[in-house]
């Protein structure tokens, strides 16, 4: 069975169990508002995502994964004109205490493709929409482009745009074909 909350949810570290709990959040109209605001986007049309949150013990800390779907409208960064999208994801959240953090920082355990996303658990709360809103954020296309635009430089030297490939010869080209002929 799951608990269902909203973006300004936090739950208590001592509440979080063994076998895990599960949360459906769905964003309110004033929270869709003040994430387009937060976000500079035209409209938040839709957020929801549903979460699981175990304890994995004091080595593995504790685990927020789920999915979530989200609706909303950016502006296109050449036409300022808006441009729609659809988001529907999962993620995984692996909280430990600030020490485990930092050393997993100094082994970089984030450059491990396979490694879980982690982050420092601060305080004895979990911000569980604010996990959301992040996962939101990270995924949304960074530079949405409505269909057909394109931006127009004139005759300014040394600006390519829209090209579909500079007519530069490779420079690797040579090794390529010594390469073939050894």
């Amino acid at each position: 069975m799951s608990k269902d909350i909203s973006l300004d949810f936090m739950l208590p570290v001592q509440e979080v169990e063994r076998d895990g709990r599960s949360y459906r959040l769905e964003a309110s109209e004033a929270e869709l508002a003040a994430l387009a605001e937060r976000f500079n986007l035209i409209e938040f049309g839709s957020l929801k995502a549903d979460i699981e949150v175990k304890d994995r013990g004091a080595e593995q800390g504790i685990f927020v994964t789920g999915t979530l779907d989200a609706a909303f409208t950016q502006r296109c960064i050449v036409s300022l004109e808006p441009v729609a999208e659809e988001m529907s994801t999962s993620f995984e959240l692996m909280l430990v205490d600030e020490a485990t953090a930092d050393r997993m920082d100094a082994e970089e355990v984030y450059l491990d493709d396979d490694a879980p996303e982690y982050d420092a658990l601060e305080g004895d709360m979990i911000p569980l929409g604010e996990i959301v809103a992040q996962t939101v954020s990270i995924n949304m296309n960074p530079y949405p482009r409505a269909e057909d635009a394109e931006l127009n430089v004139g005759n300014k030297k040394n600006i390519s745009v829209n090209e579909e490939e500079l007519k530069k010869p490779n420079p690797f080209a040579v090794l390529d074909k010594l390469r073939k002929e050894s």
